[in-house]
């Protein structure tokens, strides 16, 4: 089984790039609450949640999660594979993400 469409693919209006380099990608991210996203995946991130949301993310083995981001906080990803719900939003993060890491 191959890795899921990356992010920018499956919503490209939510999920924007800002700025690329060799180094990162800086994404803006802003989706609606109740938006729906298929699976889709992430490489090793920093992520600043701008405001406070919840969202469901459904890993590729069905493993259900809660999110909740307060405005401010900002967590380190190791990259994943999930679906996502927003289920308290809007959603607005800033994600950085790293290249070459290795």
């Amino acid at each position: 089984m191959g890795r899921s469409p990356d992010s920018t693919v499956v919503d490209p209006e939510g999920h924007l790039v800002a700025m690329e380099n060799e180094h990162v990608r800086v994404l803006e991210i802003r989706l609606r609450q109740g938006a729906e996203l298929q699976m889709h995946s992430h490489p090793p991130r920093v992520i600043v949640a701008v405001n406070s949301y919840r969202l469901k993310s459904t890993d590729r083995d069905g493993r259900v999660s809660i999110v909740e981001r307060r405005s401010g906080e900002t967590v380190w990803s190791d990259g994943e594979e999930h679906a996502a719900e927003v289920l308290e939003g809007p959603t607005y993060t800033i994600e950085i993400e790293l290249k070459n890491l290795g």
